[in-house]
């Protein structure tokens, strides 16, 4: 027996259908068969395939010949995961127990694309695993995070943007605060996927590493609520303040 992740249904193994890495019930799969919509069929030769969702605009990477769905966009089908509820109680998010899950999932998938920023680029899709339905991911494969450069319009996968670790940087992305530590291009990245920037501090990188690890111990994770008092000066007392750098025009 096998179980439906969307529904919980328990199924004899014939009867489930692997979509989004995860398996599906027919009543589930039917409701998403003609969600997706393809943007790039195989760029560069590569197996796979970059779609939207005709739902709500997310994209996502696939595998050509695989099944998928939305990373974001749950249906009537779908069942509250109780660790996603947890997750919203954490971040104090106000609604529906689906509301929450789909915001959840949106600002995960824009904090994926805003660590591939990079200039000249327009970074276009990733692959999450465990979205919609999960807020963590349980497998290693991945159909990567794949972008389109804007001089000669070539798309092609990315490499994880890393540069000079310099800044400790907390941004808002709606309700929610994250926190983390990167380069210009990283901060720039989540300003670009819709994010506020509330503080950005600049410092030698093995104290911007040191301060990052501090606040991750502090708050257990770089995801919390926009109420939550998230001190960047109390672990980097140091830092030059370069906010203003990264405001939005």
């Amino acid at each position: 027996m096998r179980q439906c992740i969307n529904c919980l249904s328990r199924l004899p193994r014939k009867d489930i259908t692997d979509v989004a890495w995860c398996g599906l019930c027919t009543p589930c799969v039917r409701l998403v068969e003609d969600q997706m919509k393809v943007l790039h069929d195989q760029p560069g030769g590569a197996a796979v395939r970059i779609l939207r969702c005709g739902w709500c605009g997310v994209t996502r990477s696939c595998g050509v010949g695989r099944r998928t769905r939305c990373l974001v966009c749950l249906d009537d089908r779908s069942v509250p995961d109780p660790a996603m509820e947890g997750v919203a109680r954490r971040l104090e998010l106000d609604g529906t127990w689906r509301e929450c899950s789909e915001l959840i999932a949106a600002t995960t998938v824009k904090i994926r694309l805003a660590k591939y920023a990079r200039p000249g680029w327009t970074v276009l899709a990733t692959d999450v695993q465990g979205l919609p339905w999960k807020n963590f991911r349980w497998l290693t494969k991945s159909h990567g995070t794949w972008g389109r450069d804007d001089e000669t319009g070539e798309v092609r996968r990315l490499r994880h943007s890393r540069g000079e670790e310099t800044l400790l940087y907390l941004v808002r992305y709606g309700k929610v605060l994250k926190f983390g530590r990167g380069n210009a291009d990283r901060v720039g990245g989540h300003v670009a996927q819709g994010a506020v920037p509330v503080l950005v501090l600049s410092a030698p990188r093995e104290q911007v590493a040191v301060a990052g690890d501090r606040l991750r111990r502090l708050h257990r994770a770089e995801l919390v609520s926009h109420r939550t008092p998230v001190d960047l000066f109390a672990v980097l007392p140091g830092g030059l303040d370069v906010t203003d750098r990264y405001q939005r025009s």
